[in-house]
């Protein structure tokens, strides 16, 4: 199956307005972007009696796509959020919604360091360049206030046994930019 370079959700609402900017934005400012994913669903499996939690992203039709770091995906981002969503919530009022949230993007440097210097810190900058400035969220904020790098703190909170420091030694990097997202409802008025 073709997978679209960047997969916006139909009819988004709430954080997934801001997301589908966001999307839009990182893959005009980052070329090398091979995919660009919405929110992922975070899916449980029972495997010999453990639980396994997974990042996907749902194609339609009771279908999903699990974005472990591939060379079949190529270099891809994807967004995950957190629990609790805070809500500014009154009567007759438009609400405000408030969450931490990430931005996860793993890469093939062969792709993008045509000197090969593994220079991962040029395109970590790219990344931050694009967010900052590079792309218009018309319907909300965000703010990135960490980033990180390791395997372990990049896919935190999916269990991903495959995924050990192999897959972020060379040629691969990877980075889970966290913050903060911020969206206003839409007037009902």
């Amino acid at each position: 199956m073709a997978i679209d370079r960047v997969m916006k959700i139909e009819k988004p609402a709430l954080f997934d307005r801001c997301i589908v900017s966001l999307q839009d934005g990182l893959a005009k400012e980052l070329p090398w972007l091979d995919h660009v994913f919405g929110r992922v669903e975070r899916l449980v499996k029972e495997q010999g009696g453990v639980r396994r939690y997974t990042p996907n992203i749902y194609l339609g039709k009771d279908e999903y796509l699990l974005l472990l770091p591939d060379q079949g995906l190529g270099n891809f981002c994807y967004f995950v959020m957190d629990d609790p969503e805070d809500v500014q919530w009154n009567v007759g009022e438009r609400s405000r919604l408030q969450s931490a949230f990430s931005l996860v993007v793993w890469v093939d440097m062969r792709t993008i360091d045509e000197d090969d210097t593994r220079n991962t810190e040029r395109v970590k900058a790219e990344v931050l360049r694009a967010l900052n400035g590079g792309i218009w969220v018309r319907s909300g904020s965000i703010r990135i206030e960490s980033i990180y790098s390791r395997a372990e703190n990049v896919f935190a909170g999916f269990t991903l046994d495959e995924v050990d420091n192999q897959f972020l030694m060379s040629p691969f990097a990877g980075w889970r930019f966290a913050g903060n997202i911020m969206v206003n409802d839409e007037c009902i008025l």
